[in-house]
């Protein structure tokens, strides 16, 4: 009874440059790529109704951009997320998939010294049950 729910979690148009290119990257090759996301990033409205429906009063929400800069390229990030992509794959056609989406990211995720960064966003609440 009156307890707060206060959480962040991936947000509406998180990795969505991720997103657009490794489906595309499985559509030329024939595959579903829509089929693969696995990923469920609300919009505010979204989120605050499922919050509403639970019996939660929503007292703040919001989406936030956080690009996040990498330790390195971003092939180690798509080798530990895209996995529901890269497993429509044959293992032998993997690596060259990711080196494409690599690719296709680096002018939009990669700055001039070679430093790459994920376009995250964020959603951000607090919440209390009305009862």
């Amino acid at each position: 009874p009156q307890g707060r729910f206060v959480a962040e979690f991936g947000g509406h148009g998180c990795v969505e440059k991720v997103k657009t290119a490794l489906v595309a990257a499985l559509d030329r090759r024939g595959i579903d790529g829509a089929a693969a996301i696995p990923w469920y990033f609300p919009t505010v409205e979204d989120y605050s109704h499922r919050l509403t429906k639970a019996g939660f009063a929503v007292k703040y929400i919001a989406l936030i951009p956080r690009p996040t800069p990498l330790p390195g390229d971003i092939t180690g990030w798509l080798e530990t997320f895209a996995e529901s992509f890269t497993s429509r794959l044959a293992a032998s056609d993997r690596p060259g998939f990711i080196a494409e989406v690599r690719e296709a990211l680096r002018p939009l995720l990669c700055d001039e010294n070679g430093n790459w960064t994920a376009d995250y966003v964020r959603l951000r609440f607090a919440a209390q049950l009305d009862h």
